[in-house]
């Protein structure tokens, strides 16, 4: 038995000597663990105390109690004691160590809240050439190892890197194609995503001490969670994987907290809200379903649109290909468009094939907006009507969509595709869908 357990049971015992009573308070003052290991000592020793108060032994515990109690008293009590009333000095002495113990953990408490920040800022994991620091008006080459200063501008280029707060397990990553500047951190880590992409694992820092990321649309501010922040030149998204953080939008100081699995926008003129994650689509299927081409054979079906025979998860808005004969599916969910603008959509279906789009989240507005007859995969101008006009979408907000099918028995597929502003056609991937809640319901068309 270690010399700090004798001092703790000669406590519990009333045993302990002037200079043992001393060297505990020194061993309790040196270590917040110290504090809860003592608690726990005292805490199981009042419990088999009462026990045997409950029991036989009752007469000789009494017994032993009034002989500690009759003990002289330690010299910090005999102390206070003149400063108060002498009938609290027997409280005063059971309560003499407890009060210590309260004081070393309050103090422990008090370096944890207001202490500083720990850890300085250092890059962990950088690739070979391509990743810049600016400094002090001269841009060098960075380095594995080297510590950041504030005002330190980060590029990544075509590379990425890591940030690291060691001994804090804080990880700040850089996707390729971001700048981040390195604000003044007195009080917490701050940084200024110019554009691109930081993925982040945030230990819990100190109270009034957040991380907090600036963007020129928002202000994501977080004590300890798991996040990426993306930024491009009018929107900024926040996705939460654990935790909670605060997305404050600069233009009109809207707020918004951003729970685990939700992510929200920040772009003018839209909503501040935190939305599921995207990543997936759902499609429903009813086999046996005769006839070719016309989708009015499934929307005519009885089972047709509650009683499907089956449903599964897209990972992008494209539906199986050589997967059977004489069905009929639906595909639908929400289209997240990641930029404001103008967008064009597109269909390719193997027999018929048609698609919806509603003007906001809800799937008794939506319209037709294309059709497809027997086209090939992802042959998306064999027909006019497989382009939709140009529409409108804004960031932040989610679209209702939904594509029909009626195969029969020719090779059968069918994908959505669409054209975001500035960017080149393609099957629209997870990352801009998800799948509608499970209250929603269409109505028999």
């Amino acid at each position: 038995m270690n010399e700090e357990r004798q001092l703790i049971d000669g406590y519990l015992d009333g045993e302990l000597t002037r200079d043992d009573e001393r060297r505990l308070a020194e061993w309790l003052a040196a270590d917040r663990e110290h504090v809860c290991q003592f608690v726990r000592e005292t805490q199981l020793h009042r419990q088999i105390r009462e026990t045997m108060l409950a029991r036989r032994f009752q007469a000789d515990t009494l017994a032993t109690v009034a002989r500690v109690a009759r003990e002289p008293w330690p010299w910090p009590v005999r102390a206070l004691a003149q400063l108060f009333a002498w009938p609290w000095a027997p409280a005063l002495r059971r309560a003499w160590l407890p009060l210590t113990a309260c004081v070393a953990l309050v103090a422990g408490l008090g370096v944890w809240w207001f202490g500083p920040t720990m850890g300085e800022p250092v890059l962990a994991e950088v690739p070979a050439g391509g990743v810049t620091v600016e400094r002090a008006g001269q841009t060098i080459a960075a380095t594995v190892g080297m510590r950041l200063q504030f005002a330190d501008v980060l590029r990544t280029g075509t590379n990425s890197l890591t940030i690291t707060y060691a001994p804090e397990k804080t990880r700040v990553a850089l996707q390729p194609g971001t700048t981040l500047k390195l604000l003044p951190w007195l009080k917490g880590k701050r940084f200024d995503l110019g554009k691109g992409k930081i993925e982040a694992v945030v230990a819990r820092q100190r109270p009034f001490r957040p991380l907090v990321v600036t963007t020129a649309q928002a202000e994501a501010r977080v004590l300890g969670t798991e996040f990426t922040l993306a930024a491009t030149t009018n929107a900024t998204r926040l996705e939460v994987t654990e935790g909670k953080v605060k997305l404050t939008r600069k233009s009109d100081y809207a707020a918004v907290k951003v729970p685990a699995g939700h992510y929200a926008v920040a772009v003018d003129g839209t909503e501040l809200t935190a939305q599921p994650f995207t990543g997936s689509i759902l499609r429903e299927y009813w086999t046996n379903v005769l006839g070719e081409y016309f989708v009015t054979f499934l929307t005519s079906h009885p089972d047709f649109p509650d009683h499907p025979t089956g449903r599964e998860y897209l990972k992008k808005f494209e539906g199986p290909s050589h997967w059977g004969k004489n069905y009929g599916a639906r595909i639908r969910g929400y289209v997240h468009p990641p930029l404001t603008g103008a967008y064009t959509f597109w269909i390719a279906s193997g027999d018929g094939g048609e698609l919806f789009l509603s003007p906001d989240d809800n799937p008794e507005s939506k319209v037709q907006i294309g059709y497809a007859n027997g086209t090939a995969l992802h042959e998306w101008t064999k027909d006019q009507g497989q382009r939709s006009s140009a529409i409108t979408l804004v960031a932040g907000r989610k679209y209702y969509i939904e594509a029909l099918q009626k195969q029969g028995k020719g090779d059968d597929h069918l994908a959505v595709a669409w054209q975001q502003p500035g960017r080149e056609r393609e099957v629209i991937p997870g990352e801009y869908l998800s799948p509608p809640e499970s209250k929603t319901k269409d109505k028999k068309r």
